[in-house]
């Protein structure tokens, strides 16, 4: 990093894997879109940083760069900032405002305004311009304006930059048109493309890429050739008997929001943690999701669709032993997970068997996190020092891996699983 900055302070990723930058342990880090919020665990700091893909004409950035008539229409005491030393270009601004909406001048003239003080800064890399928006308290304090500083200094760009998600959605659709000219192929704006009759989320797809933004082709590709090939199955495979895939019907978690606003046809019920329990075909190279639809005229519930996906989920890590890792000391905190990715590792934690081979391990109590479909850590409850190390790492993991699970934390017990809410809450 760029800063010379406390080694106990933690690491949030920007949007798309852009940057990274390193702030105060115990920060709440959430991004929404293009958007990274950081706030101090006293809400006394809030710090925005806007993501903005600027057109090829930009070369350099200017005053109007900084958006204040749309970020603060109502401001005074404006001053030009010194520029960060970093290796990006940037520039910045700071005075006050009035927040919320803007207000008649009658308005302002006949009642006293709440004014806040704020900076603003731009920092530009390439394509990429990051807003960042500071607001702080009426008064002056040094040491929130030296942390903010150290903060902003520690930022670090990837090398190279992610495209967009648009960018890279038309990329996509551009080559699926290329290879796949007899099909109908078209890009909805919530990254799904539709080849013929089948369909593909490219939000796992660019979360891969945005993580390794140079193997475009070796990422996209494999989707699109699964979405080929499925255009090729014949109406049997497409609603096939019971009978024909009971053995290969595995448990899936998703995450509930995603579940409700895009696959509310997909068999499912509820689990812990704002997780869904779905249902999956497993096959050679992919899976597919079981559908309401599916499940009626087998005449079965979905109760019974979930024991047999744990009979065949605990069948399959027979086959396939699952490697785990154990790290620490017997008598101090000890970190469990596995050594290898699999589809179906967050599924295991579905597992009862799987929780008492566990408990052997890390004892009665540990928590879990399930950051994606392929990872998990679970951690003894030996030391809340080490649990909050863990909690950080699953809110970063969450906001840059593909298929994203939760950012919570769960508790597993001899009562079974619930979320962690802290050994003295």
């Amino acid at each position: 990093m760029n800063a010379n900055v406390p080694d106990h302070w933690n690491t949030s990723v920007g949007p798309s894997n852009w940057f990274a930058l390193r702030h105060p342990s115990g920060w709440n880090s959430q991004t929404d879109g293009n958007i990274l919020h950081l706030t101090s665990s006293d809400d006394r700091i809030s710090l925005t940083l806007h993501c903005i893909w600027l057109e090829d004409s930009v070369q350099r950035l200017e005053d109007h760069s900084l958006l204040l008539e749309e970020i603060f229409p109502v401001r005074r005491n404006v001053e030009s900032l010194a520029s960060l030393d970093i290796a990006q270009e940037n520039i910045g601004v700071q005075g006050e405002a009035v927040l919320g909406p803007e207000t008649p001048w009658w308005k302002r003239a006949m009642a006293p305004q709440e004014w806040r003080r704020w900076r603003v800064r731009a920092i530009k890399c390439e394509s990429l311009c990051v807003m960042v928006i500071y607001l702080q308290d009426d008064e002056f304090d040094p040491e929130a304006d030296t942390i903010m500083r150290l903060v902003m200094k520690s930022i670090e760009f990837s090398e190279p930059l992610a495209d967009p998600p648009s960018m890279f959605a038309n990329r996509v659709l551009k080559i699926a048109r290329s290879q796949f000219p007899g099909y109908v192929c078209e890009l909805d704006d919530q990254l799904q493309l539709q080849l013929g009759e089948s369909k593909i989320n490219l939000f796992n797809v660019y979360r891969r890429y945005a993580n390794s933004p140079d193997q475009f082709e070796e990422i996209v590709q494999p989707a699109l050739d699964t979405l080929h090939d499925v255009q090729n199955w014949d109406t049997a495979r497409l609603n096939p008997s019971l009978d024909d895939i009971r053995d290969r019907i595995m448990p899936m978690l998703y995450p509930e929001s995603t579940w409700q606003e895009q696959f509310p046809e997909f068999a499912a019920q509820p689990w812990i943690g704002g997780l869904m329990i779905l249902y999956v075909v497993d096959e050679a190279d992919a899976y597919w999701y079981i559908r309401d639809d599916l499940i009626e005229p087998w005449g079965v519930s979905v109760e019974e669709i979930h024991a047999i996906a744990i009979q065949n989920l605990n069948a399959y890590f027979e086959e396939n032993t699952m490697e785990l890792m154990l790290t620490g000391e017997p008598d101090g905190a000890q970190l469990l997970l596995p050594e290898r990715p699999d589809a179906y590792n967050s599924a295991r934690l579905l597992s009862e068997s799987f929780h008492l081979s566990m408990q052997e391990l890390l004892g009665r109590e540990f928590v879990v996190g399930l950051p994606n479909r392929d990872f998990f850590v679970a951690v003894s409850l030996n030391s809340d020092e080490i649990i909050e190390q863990v909690r950080a790492k699953i809110v970063d993991d969450y906001e840059r891996m593909d298929h994203p699970l939760s950012k919570r934390l769960l508790l597993v017990s001899s009562d079974g699983v619930s979320e962690f809410v802290g050994r003295n809450n």
